[in-house]
């Protein structure tokens, strides 16, 4: 299943406002099984060229929607590479972007909505799969209700470490698409017909509601107890 949506009922608000948040949910997740089963082999490019070929900066970015407002907690990336790519050691940096649209893609690879950057990311021991496996903790940042286009840029020398990309996944609906901002590679945006391997977690927002119910919930506890 593609995407994971966050939905609270009003029904439900009584009975889960007290362990709906308590943990992490996947809001996206295609990058399925650590044995990589998943995995195309195919990459897409995804990179922030230094300045001399900046005019070929691009990402890879995929969908996702969230029903209720969630606080982000991680996103992770399946790394590949070309040409040279040597692999994540030889990069400098990643920005993990949050886009309102493929138009605001295709305006700049760092996200309209969100962008936050990395100096690494921690890389999982535990993945099988082609590539390397990378998470970056974004620390609870809120995002509305939505539907979103998600990416992640390793800042990568072409000159010294090759070219870099988002492996390509056989989890999702095949609306993948790239974003080439100065044109370079002969696109601004462009549909690829795939999905990448990316997963983004987070945690629910209580509602107004959902917090009144909370204090009404510990205040009737505190009464039984006295």
């Amino acid at each position: 299943m593609r995407n994971k949506k966050i939905c609270l009922g009003l029904t439900a608000v009584a009975t889960c406002a007290l362990t709906a948040f308590a943990s992490a949910d996947v809001i996206m997740d295609q990058i399925g099984d650590m044995d990589g089963s998943a995995q195309v082999a195919n990459i897409s490019a995804s990179q922030d060229f230094e300045d001399a070929y900046n005019a070929y900066d691009v990402i890879a970015i995929d969908d996702f929607t969230i029903d209720t407002a969630m606080n982000l907690s991680s996103a992770s990336m399946v790394l590949g590479g070309w040409n040279g790519f040597a692999g994540s050691a030889g990069v400098d940096g990643y920005t993990v972007s949050i886009f309102s649209s493929t138009d605001a893609a295709g305006a700049s690879i760092f996200g309209d909505v969100l962008a936050i950057a990395f100096g690494a990311g921690d890389l999982s021991a535990d993945w099988m799969g082609g590539g390397e496996l990378l998470t970056f903790d974004l620390g609870g940042v809120e995002l509305a209700a939505g539907t979103y286009w998600i990416g992640i840029t390793p800042a990568n020398a072409y000159a010294a470490n090759g070219q870099t990309g988002a492996y390509q996944s056989s989890i999702g609906d095949n609306g993948g698409y790239q974003a080439n901002p100065a044109g370079a590679f002969g696109f601004i945006t462009q549909p690829t017909g795939t999905n990448y391997a990316y997963r983004l977690d987070g945690t629910g927002v209580p509602a107004p509601g959902a917090l009144a119910l909370l204090g009404l919930a510990g205040l009737a506890g505190r009464r039984r107890r006295s």
